[in-house]
């Protein structure tokens, strides 16, 4: 799979020698390789950041309901996901020298998170969210300006601190008694969207240790983004409108 870099043009004869490739439609460089080689390119997935999250195979929407604490009725309310993963970490030692740590999340437990901006999500997915959910960019009082789900009856806004930090949210996993988690959990839509093409995604996303039971006990379907009939994992430039 390939993975695009963000590279500055000063930059471009650095990253030319360790292999990176010039993808002229799309007007960035990027790399074909297995994850175990992403470290090598960190300088270009990392930039100024610590972290960065690199989405595999497929990318999620999590599809909930949650009772509007205004007008009462159950509305709808979405969470965006990752499963398989490349996590690159930026470390120091004990010594104060810096290192890259890299890891791969196998894929076998959903993990649920969320953007205060729309600009951190694929044009296409986006278009797709904002045509099929109550989400678009409101006002909290708590936040300011968000990118959030809103009620489908009266349009209050659905806060992103409960729906995504809070415990008893509808998405979250942690929960302890199992009869309770199998519950809930069954109650959750998941929508996989192949991809053609590692992502990286600035997602805040979370972390419970009871991740797993999303893929086995809540309903899941296969979302086909790709403009191709021919297939059915969507491309970088596709996602991307390019």
């Amino acid at each position: 799979m390939r993975l695009y870099l963000n590279v500055p043009y000063r930059e471009k004869d650095e990253v030319k020698v360790l292999g990176a490739k010039w993808n002229q439609k799309v007007k960035r460089w990027y790399i074909d390789a297995k994850w175990e080689r992403y470290a090598d390119f960190s300088k270009w997935i990392l930039g100024d950041s610590e972290e960065a999250v690199i989405a595999t195979g497929y990318i999620y929407i999590i599809e909930g309901v949650r009772k509007c604490w205004k007008c009462g009725h159950l509305t709808k309310v979405i969470g965006l996901g990752i499963a398989e993963a490349v996590f690159i970490t930026l470390q120091e030692d004990d010594f104060q020298n810096e290192y890259i740590e890299t890891y791969i999340d196998p894929g076998n437990e959903l993990r649920v998170g969320w953007v205060d901006t729309p600009d951190e999500i694929p044009p296409k997915l986006l278009r797709y969210i904002m045509e099929n959910y109550s989400v678009w960019t409101g006002y909290s009082k708590m936040t300011g300006a968000c990118f959030a789900n809103h009620c489908d009856y009266c349009g209050a806004i659905q806060g992103n601190w409960y729906l995504f930090d809070e415990p008893d949210s509808p998405f979250s996993s942690c929960v302890a008694d199992d009869e309770q988690l199998i519950e809930k959990m069954s109650k959750l839509k998941i929508k996989g969207i192949p991809i053609e093409d590692d992502l990286q995604l600035k997602w805040g996303i979370a972390f419970c240790s009871n991740d797993y039971v999303y893929f086995d006990y809540a309903q899941y379907e296969e979302l086909v983004l790709s403009t191709d009939p021919q297939y059915e994992c969507i491309t970088y430039e596709d996602l991307y409108d390019i």
